[in-house]
């Protein structure tokens, strides 16, 4: 891709990003670029899966292990242990050699998003799996996702929803007739704990989750164990929180931490802000 194709593609995207797309109902509606696809995945939900992954997130967590995914315009990045200086960079990811150069966030038609998950429909059909839409964070761009979810119900796929449960509840509202599994983050219970690791309060998170409950949603409550920060004291008090609202068993998934999105933080030019795992300190 010449310099100048480029630049207008990321400035289009960039413009995409930030300047809402008009809903049915004429009012403004944010629309992500789309980050990634994972066809075939097992952890994203029951069965087989196609998963899609937004672009934007307004959580800021310092252990992110998709930095990518954060900011919702596109960025490069560059991953310099791969890069071999040739003469001439083309920073064109379809033509660079060794992958080196890496373009997060491009642009996507809903109807092109349903085509692609409708390709492996027998993968679903016979392992009883479907489609998930992950982040980033999907219900940053709520009204968006409401519409493609229930796209995809309409083509009879199975539905889960991965997401931090950050969002207003007429979010919730709007997705809950179109998800069909729940798969929330529970970051950290202690509030103060939360907005320090996060940047954001978990009371609308707990505010969420409550109502997931009251509406009798299926969930799948992932809880991760950062050692020294959400570990410990504090991952045992988010399950004796879970409990008490009934989450139990194998509706709560507790996730091991791992950093190995370093290399991605130093490709994008962001400060690493990933804690060192167990055993580096």
């Amino acid at each position: 891709m010449e310099n100048v194709t480029r630049k207008a593609f990321l400035a289009g995207a960039a413009s995409l990003a930030v300047a809402p797309l008009l809903g049915a109902d004429g009012r403004p509606r944010r629309t992500p670029l789309m980050l990634d696809v994972k066809r075939m995945a097992v952890h994203d939900g029951p069965g087989m899966r196609t998963t899609f992954f937004v672009k934007g997130c307004p959580l800021r967590c310092i252990w992110c292990h998709n930095p990518e995914s954060i900011d919702p315009k596109p960025q490069e990045a560059l991953f310099q242990h791969l890069c071999r200086h040739c003469a001439r960079c083309t920073r064109d990811e379809e033509t660079c050699p060794t992958r080196a150069y890496k373009l997060y966030g491009r642009p996507q038609t809903m109807d092109d998003i349903v085509a692609k998950a409708l390709e492996d429909k027998a993968f679903y059909d016979a392992s009883g799996g479907g489609v998930t839409l992950s982040g980033g964070e999907p219900l940053f761009f709520w009204e968006w996702a409401a519409e493609l979810l229930g796209r995809f119900k309409a083509a009879g796929l199975h539905t889960c929803l991965d997401t931090s449960l950050y969002a207003p509840p007429a979010a919730l509202e709007a997705l809950l007739p179109v998800v069909d599994m729940w798969l929330p983050d529970y970051k950290a219970h202690d509030d103060e704990r939360h907005q320090k690791y996060t940047g954001v309060s978990n009371r609308i998170v707990k505010r969420n989750l409550e109502r997931l409950v009251a509406a009798k949603a299926k969930l799948e409550v992932r809880c991760l164990a950062v050692p020294g920060l959400t570990d410990g004291a504090d991952l045992a008090a988010r399950h004796r929180y879970l409990a008490s609202l009934g989450i139990v068993g194998r509706q709560v998934v507790d996730l091991e931490y791992h950093a190995y999105a370093r290399s991605k933080y130093l490709a994008l030019g962001m400060e690493d802000t990933m804690p060192p795992e167990r055993g580096e300190r």
